[in-house]
């Protein structure tokens, strides 16, 4: 991870927290198991687990790309900036393609999750929905507005 323009040490703490929850409820989900009472686990814990995993991806996943609206030439009329426009848009979102076809999968997702009632459904939001979340989090070291 050295030499990663992201590399501050408030990324790395934050990477190691969410590494080191998701690690202890691991763990307590195995204890949970070995003693036996791997039916009572609650549905809620599978959730924690599936977020913490999706975090940790979305903020170890490289960042999405930047618009491509510097690379497409001016528009002058009305007809050419409502090309140029669908152009930039066609671009990015091929571009960042994965973060939309996660926001997909956490749209469907929830609305499955929430009209069936289904554990497996609000883990896969709660997956998809962390990942989203670290995705777009801004980069540490990048920021704008203290450059």
């Amino acid at each position: 991870m050295q030499g990663d323009p992201r590399d501050t040490g408030a990324f790395r703490i934050a990477v190691s927290a969410v590494g080191f929850a998701l690690v202890i409820v691991l763990a307590g989900l195995c204890v949970i198991v070995a003693v036996g009472r791997g039916d009572e686990i609650p549905k809620e814990l599978w959730t924690i687990t599936s977020a913490l995993g999706g975090g940790l991806l979305g903020l170890l996943a490289p960042a999405p790309a930047p618009s491509s609206a510097t690379k497409i030439g001016p528009a002058q009329n009305v007809p050419q900036k409502v090309g140029r426009s669908l152009k930039i848009l066609a671009k990015d979102v091929w571009a960042n393609r994965s973060v939309v076809i996660l926001l997909i999968v956490f749209a469907v997702s929830v609305a499955l999750g929430a009209i069936n009632e289904s554990g497996q459904f609000q883990a896969l939001a709660a997956a998809s929905g962390g990942a989203l979340v670290g995705l777009l989090a801004p980069t540490p070291g990048n920021d704008p507005e203290h450059e």
